[in-house]
């Protein structure tokens, strides 16, 4: 997860939670943070930027919510980015189009779409 490259540790925090808060919304299993050590003071957020990572459990259903609030998330400033990985593949969404982020969600969605019954 990224954010301002001159963010410091707080902000970053502040940023990890308030997405924590909006999957948290979302029909998911759990979203916890990575472990890590705490930021040392006047660290920035390139520096600590364990301290933004999010695991989310979650079944095949809801993994559609979850990308897109992830998206909005990241659309409601251009220096955000979070990186996605299920399995051993992922997805970065950052500050590229709208349209661009579409094509990429929708090529990683059907890539994990639950099989037919």
């Amino acid at each position: 997860m990224g954010v301002e490259p001159d963010a410091d540790a707080a902000e970053l925090d502040e940023a990890t939670s308030q997405l924590r808060q909006e999957l948290l919304g979302l029909d998911v299993d759990s979203v916890e943070r990575l472990p890590g050590e705490a930021a040392p003071p006047g660290a920035r957020a390139a520096e600590v930027a364990l301290l933004g990572g999010l695991v989310v459990g979650i079944g095949r259903e809801a993994l559609t919510a979850v990308m897109r609030t992830m998206q909005a998330w990241v659309a409601r400033r251009a220096s955000r980015s979070v990186k996605v990985t299920l399995g051993g593949d992922s997805i970065e969404l950052n500050s590229v189009s709208s349209a661009e982020q579409q094509r990429l969600i929708e090529s990683f969605l059907a890539r994990h779409a639950s099989p037919a019954p």
